[in-house]
């Protein structure tokens, strides 16, 4: 081979190379305390869910006791009934 031929093989290698390293996913050290976490997924309620159950479109998990009767039920359940000493 020529050495003008040498010469653009070993460009054409060296951008081959560069581009590689730019599409694979860099890897950084990561701080070991931090923790990652998947992300939020959001969902949407089906139409025909949504007109048979209108409540649906609220806040779906509030509790429907209120604050003082969920204390109540709570707090009148002994902790230890369970437990064998």
């Amino acid at each position: 081979m020529s050495e003008d031929t040498n010469t653009k093989l070993n460009e054409l290698t060296a951008l081959v190379r560069q581009l590689m390293l730019e599409r694979e996913p860099q890897l950084n050290e990561e701080d070991p305390f931090v923790t990652s976490r998947i992300p939020v997924t959001e969902f949407s309620v089906y139409t025909e869910l949504s007109e048979a159950l209108p409540s649906i479109e609220e806040d779906f998990f509030r509790t429907p006791l209120s604050e003082e009767d969920r204390k109540t039920a709570l707090y009148t359940c002994p902790k230890t009934s369970l437990m064998n000493y």
